[in-house]
C-alpha cells in the first residue's frame, strides 16, 4: 500500500490555499462591487431627480425673487403663478436639498445616505428677459468611515430659463 509523502502533502496544501485564497479574493470583489454600485446608483438617481424637480419649478415660474439678476446664492427662490406655492424654494439644509411652496415644505428632495457638498444658483437673466437660472449641484455619498467601496461623487450643472 502506497501511501502520501510528507512533501506531496505539502505541496497538496499549497496549492489548495492559493486556489482558495483567489476564489476568496474574487468572491469580496464581487461583494465590494455590488457596494460600489449601489453608491453610485443612490448619488446618481438622488441628483437627477433633484435637478428635474428644480428644472421644472423653474420652467413653471413666472419670476425669479432670488437670486437677483447677475448674483448667486445657495438657495433659490420663484415666484408662481399658483398663489398657494409662493414662494418656492429650494435650499441646503442639514447635507439635504429642501423643498418649499408657500406655507407647505419643506421636503427633502435628497437622502440620509447622501450629502449635498455644493448648491449653487446663478441667475442670468437679462433686463426684459422672461429669466435663466444655471444650477450647479455636488452630491456625495456620505463615507464616515472613509470606505473606499462608498466613495461616490456627482456633480452637475444644467442652465434653466423661465417660459415666456
Amino acid at each position: 500500500m502506497k501511501g502520501f509523502t510528507l512533501i506531496e502533502i505539502i505541496i497538496y496544501t499549497a496549492i489548495v490555499t492559493i486556489i482558495l485564497a483567489a476564489v476568496v479574493n474574487f468572491a469580496w470583489n464581487i461583494i465590494y462591487g455590488g457596494v460600489k454600485t449601489s453608491s453610485w446608483q443612490e448619488v446618481q438617481q438622488n441628483t437627477r431627480f433633484a435637478m428635474e424637480r428644480i428644472t421644472q419649478a423653474v420652467r413653471s415660474a413666472s419670476g425669479i425673487n432670488s437670486p437677483s439678476m447677475g448674483n448667486s446664492a445657495n438657495s433659490l427662490s420663484l415666484q408662481m403663478a399658483n398663489p398657494d406655492l409662493n414662494p418656492t424654494v429650494f435650499d441646503v439644509s442639514e447635507d439635504k436639498i429642501r423643498l418649499s411652496q408657500g406655507i407647505n415644505g419643506p421636503y427633502e428632495l435628497t437622502t440620509d445616505e447622501l450629502e449635498v457638498t455644493n448648491l449653487n444658483f446663478t441667475n442670468l437673466s437679462y433686463a426684459d428677459t422672461s429669466g435663466t437660472i444655471r444650477i450647479e449641484i455636488t452630491i456625495e455619498h456620505k463615507n464616515p468611515g472613509g470606505v473606499i467601496e462608498y466613495e461616490a461623487s456627482i456633480d452637475m450643472t444644467s442652465t434653466v430659463s423661465l417660459r415666456p
